[in-house]
């Protein structure tokens, strides 16, 4: 054959094939959620638009937005007007060990109280606060949510609400605790003195269960930050609806009076502190657990100035090997009996166990105080020692049993309601 002829008849083959041939197809960028800390006059969400991402959520009371964009254009997303820093989000994880959701009982057990909740004597001053104040002291809950009809839970949940993936919804599956970890935390706090299972700190408190956590008891800082946001403007999603100035104990406005965190991670996102410093700002007490690790420190949100950090205690009033180290109070946190999905009860540990006794407390000296003054009192601060804050009263009135005063391992020391609601109360 000619050699002239094959090499045309391969020309003309290649040329074929680069006519018909499949081009192909540029790989996606990867989306990711970023916070942008931004002036509210000059920033506008349709910028976003142009470099292909979009505005999740626009925070009420920080000046921060939510953006997910392709992960290439972070450098063009600084660079838009009002734009004053991004921020990556990180994750944070609950900080006691579930072993599943249990099954259905076929009947409910009789009341006990967990050994925890007499551990800090709540029991002898639900007298003076009936357990609570009528609807005007709230806990919100951050965590994987709540079994909404647990017949010793139902009574006292108020409201829920989810901020998984930064959106925002209160429909009831939503929220519904598919782990079982924000449920045990509830029952510590407010599971219901009635004739079944167990009895809380505080078995009157409202509660507003905010799932910020999802099923497998991980989520992010930015959801976090949306359930703190959630927890101040509350049901009606109004910060100050009497516009009288007052968000915190007053009963024309329905923002939570504690915020209770029984989880944690290791990064320190500024946005996150913001939202924390402005509940604080508004006289929220936050209380979060100190962590799992055996760590010498906190882990965030607890290591934030603003929060109350929480260290986990045995029956034996021994501090538990896993709490990491330097909290503000210890409370109990090792074999804690509690509600679990399902209408069930579970023991567990860790300082997620911990931190609802603190939170449960807390409430109880709110409500004594409300109930007698009309007002809540301030937050105080780290190291308050006396009895005109919330912090003073837990310091002052907390069972010392490590070195004098604060020490690295109990904190001030392990918390008591009976003292704190005499003491708030005098």
């Amino acid at each position: 054959m000619n050699r002239k002829v094959v090499i045309s008849g391969l020309m003309a083959l290649l040329l074929l094939a680069a006519i018909f041939a499949v081009p192909a197809v540029a790989e996606k960028p990867e989306m990711i959620r970023v916070v942008v800390h931004i002036d509210k006059a000059q920033f506008k969400p349709n910028e976003v638009l142009g470099i292909g991402g979009h505005v999740i959520y626009q925070f009420k009371l920080i000046d921060a937005a939510v953006v997910e964009i392709p992960s290439t254009a972070v450098g063009k997303l600084k660079k838009l007007p009002g734009v004053k820093m991004v921020e990556f989000d990180h994750q944070a994880v609950l900080l006691g060990k579930p072993p599943g959701v249990g099954k259905p009982g076929s009947s409910q057990p009789a009341q006990t109280i967990p050994w925890g909740i007499e551990r800090v004597q709540a029991p002898t001053v639900w007298s003076i606060t009936d357990g609570s104040s009528g609807g005007v002291i709230e806990v919100a809950i951050l965590d994987t949510g709540i079994d909404y009809d647990h017949p010793d839970l139902a009574a006292n949940l108020a409201w829920g609400v989810s901020t998984l993936r930064g959106k925002v919804s209160t429909k009831p599956r939503a929220y519904y605790d598919q782990n079982g970890h924000g449920t045990h935390v509830a029952g510590t706090i407010a599971a219901l003195n009635n004739d079944i299972g167990v009895v809380g700190v505080a078995p009157k408190v409202e509660i507003y269960a905010i799932r910020v956590l999802d099923a497998s008891g991980r989520g992010s800082y930015i959801d976090i930050a949306i359930g703190i946001e959630q927890a101040l403007l509350g049901p009606d999603g109004v910060l100050d609806a009497d516009g009288d100035g007052v968000i915190v104990g007053d009963p024309d406005d329905d923002a939570a009076e504690v915020i209770s965190m029984s989880l944690g991670g290791s990064a320190d996102d500024q946005y996150l502190h913001d939202m924390i410093t402005k509940a604080y700002l508004y006289g929220v007490v936050i209380v979060a657990a100190a962590g799992n690790e055996g760590a010498d420190s906190p882990s965030y949100p607890a290591a934030y100035p603003e929060v109350i950090a929480v260290g986990a205690t045995d029956s034996t009033d021994a501090i538990a090997y896993f709490s990491n180290l330097r909290p503000e109070v210890s409370a109990p946190g090792v074999d804690i009996l509690s509600t679990y999905p399902d209408d069930t009860y579970k023991t567990l540990s860790g300082t997620s166990m911990a931190t609802p006794h603190v939170s449960g407390v807390v409430a109880l000296i709110q409500a004594a105080y409300y109930n007698k003054y009309g007002e809540v009192l301030p937050v105080g601060t780290f190291d308050d020692m006396g009895t005109d804050t919330v912090r003073g009263i837990l310091h002052v009135t907390a069972d010392d049993l490590g070195d004098p005063g604060w020490d690295i391992y109990y904190g001030y020391g392990i918390v008591r309601a009976d003292l704190a609601v005499q003491a708030a109360i005098g």
